[in-house]
């Protein structure tokens, strides 16, 4: 793991290149940023924790990225393969608003079940599609490079077992419509 050229204490995980190349952790990043930009970042929580709809406890941890484009924040949910969320708002928006809308983002994305297990009358467990609707997010799977990760309910489905689950919908009609992680699904 390389250390911040900077601060010699975080995780570098920018790279920095122009006459030479400096490694960045994300707050470093975010004060070169911010002194080019001329915008102060605001001090918002590194973690939040909210409640999805088992009454599971889920734990995020909350990184804020500053660009000449505007701020990001993003919400990543401290397991591997879980919930992962994001809003952009301007280089001037207020902060505390922005950090608002992350929680209430998060909040609506974990409140909802979109999969379930069942048991056939043999005992043989499968997993089905609630009310005809999923959201989630594409991701890499490792252990099958030519195919996407599905991650659902903060659990990840390879592609078979995704199209497992939409088998018993044959014949029906399907749409699907991608979303940027800062865009708000409804």
């Amino acid at each position: 793991m390389k250390k911040c050229d900077r601060c010699g204490n975080s995780k570098a995980t920018i790279i920095l290149t122009d006459v030479w190349q400096e490694r960045l952790c994300d707050s470093c990043f975010n004060d070169v940023v911010a002194d080019e930009v001329g915008v102060k970042l605001d001090t918002i929580p590194e973690e939040l924790e909210v409640t999805d709809y088992s009454g599971t406890s889920r734990m995020f941890t909350v990184q804020q990225r500053l660009h000449p484009e505007g701020l990001f924040l993003e919400a990543t949910e401290n397991i591997e393969y879980g919930y992962e969320f994001a809003v952009h708002g301007e280089l001037e928006c207020n902060q505390t608003e922005l950090y608002e809308r992350l929680l209430d983002k998060v909040k609506r994305g974990v409140s909802k079940q979109f999969t379930e297990v069942g048991v056939f009358p043999d005992g043989q467990k499968y997993q089905s599609i609630i009310d005809d609707e999923v959201v989630g997010r594409i991701d890499h799977d490792e252990m099958s490079p030519s195919f996407p990760m599905v991650l659902i309910d903060g659990q990840p489905y390879t592609w078979e077992q995704f199209g497992e689950m939409v088998k018993s919908f044959e014949g029906f009609q399907i749409q699907m419509k991608f979303f940027d992680m800062t865009d708000d699904v409804e």
